[in-house]
This record gives C-alpha cells, structure tokens and sequence, in this order.
C-alpha cells in the first residue's frame, strides 16, 4: 500500500513537472495563476456572502462559478491553444522507428558543401552588417508557411543568398527557407515567439528565428545588422554570438552531416 503511494506520488510529481516546463515561458501560465486567483476570490465572496446573509450575491457567485466549471474544458482549450498546436504538430512529424532504421546512418539534411556554402554566406553577411534570417527545414513541414513568401526552387547558393539579402533587394525581408539544399522560399514571414523571457536585446528577425522552432525542428540562422552577431536558434533555445567554425560545427551536427575528410 505504501509501495503504490509512493509510486502515485511520484509519478504525479513527474507529471506536474513537465507541465510547468511546457507552460514556464508562456503567457498561459499567467493566465492559469491568474484564473486560479480569480476562483479562489469568487469562492470567498460567495463564503463571506453566505455568511452575511447575502443571498443575491451568493447566488450570483456561485451560479458564475458553476458555468465557469462547466466551460473549464473550452477555456482550456483557448488558453492552451499554442502549446497543444506545438505539442501534437511535434508528435506528428516523428518518422516511425523503422524510417529511423534506414535512414540514421546516411540521411542528411543538407550535404557537406551546402554547409560551407551557408557558412561562407553568413561570414560575408556579418562582415557587412547586413541582417539576414536562414531557416532550415528538418522533419517538419514547412508548407503551410511558404505561402507567405516568394517560390524560388534554386539551389543553395552564396552568391544567390547575398544577392537576396542584400538591401535594396525587395527578398531581403523576411526569411529564407532551406530544404534539401534547395532555397524553396524566400521573405517568408514566421510567427514570433511568445516566451516571455526571451532577452529584449532580440528584435523581430531574432524572434521570429526563435518562433519557427518552437513550433517544429527547423533550424534558424540569424545575422544581426546592428552588431554583426552570428546566432542560430533550434528547439526554441538561442545561441548566439557565434564563430564560423562554431556554427559549422553545430549544423553538422544538426543536419547528420558526415565530414568529409
């Protein structure tokens, strides 16, 4: 009996934990201790109110706390909209393990010269101050978010990627979006990320590198044309001021790229 105790204890434990981890950074989490707060005053009102004989009160509170029982699951589903969009969009893009199987040891995302490519091409953009945002799309898909920007089809390349960003060229703004070594895509507008403590130093370009992979396991590069800082953001977490050799590293990894000796 105290084995399984012990067991239920645990396991709730383990289970409000990874709630608070999805939720830490969000607006829903004020929103829930919000409401809580909410509850807990109307709950007094309606005791105080009980007390003093307040029957009108009383049962105007406890009537607004019995529908708000009752509309809970749908006041969920508004609150936690975002994080149940992220949370089944993460379930949905895991290949099967036997795609995982045949694909772990040659798969990649992009091939060894494209990475150099991207390598060369942020180099010259932070040289040159000029601010650039380079997604690289995974396992996720990215389709519904192309629409936004311009088809392009071209394959990767520094001097078709500085010709893009460079000012005044009407593609700069916005995101490029990589896949197979493909430019599919260019001025893609992204969603920006809602996490509430995210650095104010980042301005739209670094939030919504951010934003994109939060929602799926693209990879973001990001080029700041105020300081020349070299980041790249995967998972929802940043990492920036960069070196090339640092960021080679990290897509290499990232995009299963074998070295080439």
């Amino acid at each position: 009996m105290i084995l399984k105790s012990a067991v239920d204890i645990v396991l709730v434990s383990i289970l409000i934990y990874f709630i608070f981890l999805l939720l830490r950074s969000t607006r829903a989490l004020q929103l829930i201790i919000g409401s809580m707060i909410v509850v807990l005053l109307m709950n007094l009102a309606a005791l105080i109110s009980n007390h003093y004989g307040l029957i009108m009160l009383n049962w105007l509170l406890r009537s607004a706390l019995q529908i708000f029982s009752i509309s809970l699951p749908v006041i969920l589903a508004v609150i936690f909209q975002p994080e149940l969009r992220r949370f089944l969009g993460k379930l949905g893009i895991r290949r099967s393990i036997f795609s995982h199987m045949f694909n772990f040891i040659s798969f990649s995302y992009l091939k060894y010269e494209t990475i150099e490519a991207l390598c060369r091409t942020i180099d010259a953009l932070s040289k040159n101050q000029t601010g650039a945002l380079i997604v690289i799309e995974r396992e996720t898909p990215l389709e519904s978010l192309l629409d936004s920007g311009i088809p392009m089809g071209s394959q990767f390349s520094t001097e078709l990627a500085m010709t893009i960003f460079t000012p005044p060229s009407l593609l700069h703004d916005g995101a490029m979006v990589i896949k197979q070594d493909i430019i599919v895509s260019s001025r893609v507008i992204l969603p920006l990320t809602e996490n509430l403590f995210i650095s104010k130093n980042f301005g739209t370009r670094h939030r919504a590198g951010i934003g994109i992979t939060e929602d799926t396991d693209a990879i973001s590069l990001m080029v700041s044309e105020q300081d020349s800082r070299i980041s790249l953001a995967v998972s929802g977490r940043i990492t920036t001021n960069l070196t090339i050799p640092e960021l080679r590293e990290m897509l290499v990894v990232l995009c299963k790229v074998k070295k080439k000796k």
